[in-house]
């Protein structure tokens, strides 16, 4: 089966907002829903953009928040962005969408508490780990992972319903709570109905690198029970796990790495029971979005943050592979190595729409869109 690449959309871009981290899903009627994280982007003030802007990453701020825009199946928009409810302490990080075969809409995603710069120091004078890379005069502290969800196709939403935590101490940890978890990456439904998805941890007293947690819900998302099983390497990060049902019901878990070279890791399960032991790719590349096609196949894209930098894919029939197989350049124009996180979905005409965020010539990051048709 051959890709062709249609066409190029913008979904979404504001010289007024930071947007990033974009995932879609195709509703039960045919629409298109797109979420990403969006916040505040302050350039706009200072007129005329300087070079130094076109790398200016600004992934954390005490507005940010999840968007949702709505399409028709032929992607003309239904509406403008809207703002999801907020959390009333911290920021949203991640736009992470999921569809239950009863209908429910899941989002899921993780959180940063906002702290003033007074309060840094004195976080800072008693140990405790605080984020101050990005908006200086501020900070951010991690605030864990959550699972919300939807019955009327994301009109209403409920609370934001916090993941369980693993209680071991996390060497990273905020002051709140140790052992929250990071969530980027799709959720799969299992044959019974059930949810799993994963997300990722600091390293505990006994680990420095983070490891793999996963998650299960048996009421369609209402509650959610942290796994006895973790995975973990001995000197590899894995971050923002992936996981993917195949047809078969075997289940794949893709890792995006630090002290790795950005190369691929990936395990494996019988239907999400006992995960394999990790083992590193030589894929390069992340995150990944695995999307299972109409005939069985699975069709792997990620981002690439490499020269040329954009995004890529891989078609397989099995997870042995991916490594031998050709590789789909997406995009290769991003002018700025802050690029990708796709997101694919599958258009009611068989079609696949993959959503990543990418800047413009001036440093502005917005949700563009690829349509690709198989032949």
């Amino acid at each position: 089966m051959s890709v062709s690449i249609e066409q190029h959309v913008t979904l979404y871009r504001s010289e007024r907002f930071f947007s990033a981290f974009p995932s879609v899903v195709t509703l039960p009627d045919g629409d298109i829903l797109l979420a990403f994280r969006r916040a505040p982007d302050h350039r706009w003030l200072f007129g005329e953009k300087a070079d130094a802007d076109l790398n200016a990453v600004d992934h954390v701020h005490f507005r940010s928040h999840i968007a949702l825009k709505r399409f028709t199946n032929s992607l003309q928009a239904r509406d403008d962005a809207v703002c999801m409810p907020m959390h009333a302490e911290a920021g949203d990080q991640d736009a992470n969408l999921f569809v239950h075969s009863s209908g429910r809409l899941l989002q899921h995603g993780f959180l940063w508490y906002p702290v003033t710069a007074e309060t840094v120091k004195r976080l800072q004078e008693e140990k405790k780990h605080v984020l101050t890379s990005e908006h200086y005069g501020a900070g951010y502290l991690f605030w864990g992972g959550y699972v919300r969800h939807s019955d009327d196709d994301g009109k209403t939403w409920s609370d934001y319903i916090e993941l369980p935590v693993n209680g071991e101490g996390d060497t990273a940890g905020g002051p709140r709570v140790n052992g929250v978890v990071a969530v980027r990456g799709r959720m799969l439904e299992k044959e019974d109905g059930s949810l799993l998805f994963a997300g990722y941890a600091a390293g505990t007293e006994n680990t420095h690198v983070q490891e793999t947690r996963f998650f299960c819900s048996a009421d369609a998302g209402k509650t959610w029970e942290l796994q006895p099983q973790k995975l973990v390497m001995t000197d590899v990060g894995l971050q923002e796990p992936s996981a993917v049902r195949w047809p078969e019901g075997n289940v794949s878990v893709f890792h995006r790495t630090r002290y790795n070279d950005d190369h691929l890791v990936i395990s494996h399960a019988a239907d999400g029971q006992a995960f394999s032991k990790p083992k590193s790719l030589s894929v390069v590349g992340h995150p990944y979005d695995p999307l299972v096609l109409p005939d069985g196949r699975l069709f792997l894209v990620y981002g690439y943050r490499h020269d040329p930098m954009g995004v890529r894919a891989r078609i397989v029939s099995s997870p042995d592979e991916i490594e031998d197989a050709e590789e789909i350049v997406i995009r290769d124009d991003s002018p700025s190595r802050d690029t990708g996180y796709p997101s694919a979905t599958l258009l009611p005409d068989g079609r696949i729409l993959v959503a990543y965020y990418i800047a413009d010539t001036h440093g502005i990051r917005g949700i563009e869109g690829t349509i690709l048709k198989l032949d």
